[in-house]
């Protein structure tokens, strides 16, 4: 029986098995680099910024304190907001600062919010035009040395991270 025309038309041209393994391995391969490539993270515009950075044009400064004179050391991280108008500080849940203690080799020794549970909810504080908050607390040190104190403002559109290195004899 002879094929004429359409019929032989329709049949598939012979594929060599290596052809039909390269096909099967580089479609998926070329999917998945398309997935990961669609999926990475963004760089954010230079211009742009969803958030703005503590001291950037807003007006909202900070400043860490270290107070070691009483045998226990206390903590301050004040945040200033020194422009002519109000801003709003926005927390994503109850943690709205932290602070923590590395000693000379960097290692942690003491974090303020370990062991803490903070509320679920979203609260915000308002800074009047030349206001300020202040988030302090106190630590008992273990011993003599010298440590490095991070300061941490958890808020979501003026968060602050401060160093502040200091000794206790």
């Amino acid at each position: 029986m002879r094929h004429h025309g359409l019929t032989s038309s329709l049949r598939s041209p012979d594929i060599s098995p290596r052809s039909l393994m390269l096909w099967r391995i580089t479609v998926p391969l070329l999917a998945a680099a398309g997935l990961v490539f669609a999926c990475g993270p963004r760089t954010p515009s230079p211009t742009a910024s969803a958030r703005p950075k503590a001291g950037a044009d807003r007006g909202v400064t900070s400043h860490v304190m270290v107070d070691t004179a009483r045998g226990s050391v206390h903590f301050a991280i004040e945040v200033a907001n020194d422009s002519p108008k109000r801003v709003e500080l926005l927390f994503p849940d109850g943690r709205t600062h932290d602070f923590a203690v590395l000693d000379s080799e960097g290692r942690e020794v003491w974090r303020w919010s370990r062991g803490r549970l903070f509320t679920q909810g979203i609260q915000n504080r308002l800074l009047d035009a030349r206001d300020s908050a202040v988030y302090d607390e106190r630590w008992q040190p273990p011993a003599p040395g010298r440590y490095t104190l991070v300061a941490q403002l958890h808020s979501a559109n003026y968060p602050v991270q401060q160093r502040v290195e200091f000794a206790l004899r």
